[in-house]
């Protein structure tokens, strides 16, 4: 789904400021070869005590729009990296969507810009497949000249970055990654977010300001049309909610008795949508900050509360009886099921995730379902669970090894993917097009861009969201939304501005991502997985009835069963990560 998404004048804005939204809008090993060639002036290493080269960036095109304030990538002509064909060696993980490396679009175009070329070893298999092949890689000495896409966590970037195996680009910055300085100028807050606790830089990042993400967690929808047709209104509460479920299954909308007030699966927690009507949820791993403490959401009394509130639902056969077990497939299922919708609002992080979604279609059944408030519980708790940290600055996008000969062109290369049209043909595709003058953006701003359609699913032309990439709000936000066929972007954008954004929790609660050590990190990584299995357990048993809500037997029992995994070395753990982090 979306991660989902000239500077004259431009003030900086920190990411904090960009997570708030305060825009003109919202404020309403056998080791393989490595690296062969040679590179310019420009992007030879400087020695000891010598002073670093500078390289400059191409001009920038006069041809692009920008809307007034705009901070974010800029358009500019990429010069040639290298005189020679230099090669690195990296790898990457199988992709359908983005096909075969080697002959993918975008591959060809950077390499035709930059004249950088990429020997690619490609992983296939899930995340976790990926993950245990590329550690035996580094364990076995095996180690390319980068990694690009692969999910390392912060601990691991820290872990092999302190044995040496990993480069420290921050030392590499300054001199060479020119772009990538401009976005932390912008985003103030990123070097804090991707350094380890040795406050060097393990890995290029991706800069992500994706507005809409920062609700993701606790959004569930709901059939406007059905809202309407039962004589009620968006519920703003827990009880309204209720009423609303009721209303619609009593009036049985999808006919024969197959109406579904409200469905759920497996890849979206349900947690996260209801609970913040009782206390702040985060959702998984369920940590809160307060007063600068660490602390869980899942043992508490206000976590009960909403236990009781989930389970009389479902007694009532308000939830879907599968809403635990049914896949993304199901869910579909019943969003384009012929003839009538049969349900009547998800748990799900977007429309595409229950259903298809046309963007010419004026009368598609998606645009019947509009995101629900957060609800406000019945003792006036009402958060929307906002991700000021995580969802702005992604690490580990391009991790570059000590195997490397030239990390110093290597940075040039990544630094080349920040600027603006290697972002679009990036994560879009070669179809898209210059905004004209007078076009609208998702923020009724000048568009900077438009595509086709918001994601191409055309197969070899990107590297998904792979790849390093500086996508600001603005950028976001530049997209030209034109008549007749309008992106789910700008609907998604203004639901979230209108119904999360004024609800968020106060950032000085949310947990931020933070580093582990080794030995935390193995003793965290434990507990962790223990505790994720009772919490999320227990959630389902209590939700459908197996373990009832309103004994306080049960409710006793399950409060020592997370105790005796490990909450409170587990917190503590976390509070040391806290203090390192703030430090």
């Amino acid at each position: 789904m979306p991660n989902d998404d000239a500077r004259p004048g431009v003030s900086r804005r920190s990411l904090i400021a960009g997570a708030l939204g305060l825009t003109a809008a919202t404020a309403g090993g056998g080791l393989l070869s490595g690296c062969s060639g040679k590179s310019n002036a420009g992007a030879a290493t400087a020695g000891a005590g010598e002073a670093a080269p500078s390289v400059t960036l191409g001009p920038k095109l006069t041809t692009v729009q920008y809307p007034e304030g705009y901070v974010g990538p800029v358009a500019r002509t990429l010069k040639p990296l290298t005189t020679e064909k230099v090669t690195f060696k990296i790898v990457v993980k199988q992709d359908v969507t983005i096909g075969d490396w080697k002959t993918n679009a975008f591959t060809k175009w950077l390499e035709q810009k930059t004249g950088v070329h990429i020997e690619w070893s490609q992983i296939g298999g899930t995340d976790d497949d990926v993950m245990t092949k590329v550690n035996a890689m580094i364990a076995a000495g095996d180690i390319p000249d980068a990694f690009l896409g692969i999910g390392f966590t912060r601990s691991q970037l820290f872990l092999y970055g302190a044995q040496g195996l990993f480069t420290d680009v921050g030392q590499h910055i300054d001199a060479y990654a020119l772009n990538l300085q401009q976005a932390m100028k912008d985003y103030p807050e990123t070097r804090k977010l991707i350094q380890a606790p040795d406050k060097k830089i393990y890995s290029f990042p991706g800069i992500n300001d994706c507005f809409h993400c920062r609700a993701i967690d606790g959004r569930g929808w709901l059939n406007v049309d059905w809202i309407k047709q039962v004589g009620l209104a968006m519920p703003k509460t827990t009880d309204e909610f209720r009423e609303v479920l009721r209303a619609f299954k009593k009036a049985d909308l999808a006919g024969n008795g197959r109406t579904i007030p409200f469905a759920g699966y497996n890849e979206a927690p349900i947690d996260p949508f209801f609970m913040n009507a009782f206390l702040y949820d985060p959702g998984e791993p369920w940590l809160v900050v307060k007063d600068g403490k660490v602390d869980v959401a899942f043992d508490k009394d206000e976590w009960r509360e909403g236990l009781k509130y989930v389970n009389g639902l479902y007694k009532e056969g308000l939830i879907s009886r599968d809403v635990f077990t049914a896949d993304g497939d199901q869910l579909k299922r019943y969003g384009n099921a012929p003839g009538k919708p049969l349900i009547g609002g998800a748990r799900s992080n977007y429309w595409g995730n229950f259903l298809d979604i046309d963007q010419k279609d004026p009368n598609a059944r998606w645009r019947q379902y509009e995101a629900c408030p957060p609800l406000k519980g019945p003792n006036g708790v009402q958060y929307a669970a906002w991700d000021y940290l995580t969802v702005g600055v992604e690490v580990a996008h391009l991790v570059i090894t000590k195997k490397c000969a030239k990390p110093d062109l290597l940075v040039q290369w990544a630094d080349a993917q920040y600027e603006l049209e290697a972002i679009l043909r990036g994560y879009g595709g070669p179809k898209f097009a210059w905004a004209k003058k007078g076009d609208l953006g998702i923020n009724g701003k000048q568009a900077v861009y438009g595509f086709d359609a918001t994601w191409n699913s055309q197969k070899n032309l990107n590297w998904g969201q792979d790849n390093p990439m500086y996508r600001s709000q603005d950028f976001r936000l530049g997209e030209r939304v034109l008549p007749g066929d309008l992106t789910f972007e700008k609907p998604l954008y203004e639901q979230t501005k209108e119904r999360f954004f004024p609800l968020k929790q106060p950032q000085e609660m949310q947990f931020p991502p933070v580093t582990l050590d080794q030995d935390q990190a193995a003793q965290e990584a434990e507990i962790r997985t223990n505790l994720k299995g009772e919490v999320n357990q227990s959630f389902a048993k209590f939700l459908i009835g197996q373990l009832d809500p309103n004994d306080d037997g049960a409710w006793n029992d399950y409060k020592d069963r997370v105790s005796k995994i490990g909450v409170k070395p587990y917190l503590e753990l976390q509070q040391a990560a806290y203090e390192t982090y703030n430090g």
